[in-house]
């Protein structure tokens, strides 16, 4: 019994080290095998993972699979709808500035998409939710309007073309918003000539706004 003990202690650095590298070949191959397997899908079944993905709301295994068709397989079939997925795989996650980066890239690269109504409506709304407050820097929410009046006249039989004219309407009131409370700051501090130009550039810029009765209602004052 002795024996048997003092020979299998002889022996347990190259016993244990030959299974450690078996163990780590079989990892090796295995992850390899992984890679290979996902390498070798083809665009159709990469793209209906990653639309599944979306339907889950796991944006970004989502967003993983259809970049994985647009720069695997750029030519595919399914390269335009992944990338107009990705562009809201984006906004669902509320990244919007990635998203209009996507959105950009899709309404250029694919200007007859089935698609391009939505892309167009949805990038306006990426612009309008990454805008500041309206006491804030005013850019975003002007380019906002833009692209919600450049969807207004370009598609006037969209499903979307209500909802734009909305939010048309709450950027132009959040500009007015802006202005008209400098106005008001204006007539505070005693300097009216300013408060005047503010309230009659407000008429002349936005006459649809919904302040326009108290523009009005102020400029009598004067």
């Amino acid at each position: 019994m002795k024996n048997r003990i003092t020979n299998f202690h002889k022996f347990p650095s190259s016993f244990y080290g030959l299974k450690l590298l078996s163990l780590l070949a079989l990892i090796c191959f295995s992850s390899c095998s992984r890679k290979e397997i996902e390498v070798e899908l083809d665009p159709e079944d990469v793209f209906k993972i990653a639309k599944q993905s979306f339907k889950e709301e796991d944006y970004d295994n989502a967003i993983e699979k259809f970049k994985q068709v647009i720069f695997r397989h750029p030519g595919s079939k399914w390269s335009e709808e992944s990338q107009y997925r990705l562009a809201q795989a984006s906004f669902f996650k509320k990244d919007y500035q990635q998203a209009e980066m996507e959105y950009e890239f899709f309404i250029s690269r694919y200007p007859r998409s089935r698609f391009i109504d939505d892309a167009s409506f949805e990038l306006a709304m990426c612009y309008f939710k990454d805008s500041y407050p309206s006491y804030l820097d005013p850019s975003i929410i002007k380019i906002a309007l833009q692209k919600f009046q450049s969807f207004i006249e370009e598609y006037p039989n969209s499903k979307w073309f209500p909802q734009a004219k909305e939010y048309e309407q709450k950027c132009i009131d959040k500009l007015v918003r802006k202005d008209l409370k400098t106005a008001k700051l204006y007539i505070k501090m005693n300097r009216l000539e300013s408060a005047v130009l503010y309230l009659k550039s407000i008429q002349e810029t936005y006459p649809g706004n919904s302040y326009s009765d108290e523009v009005s209602s102020l400029l009598e004052d004067f």
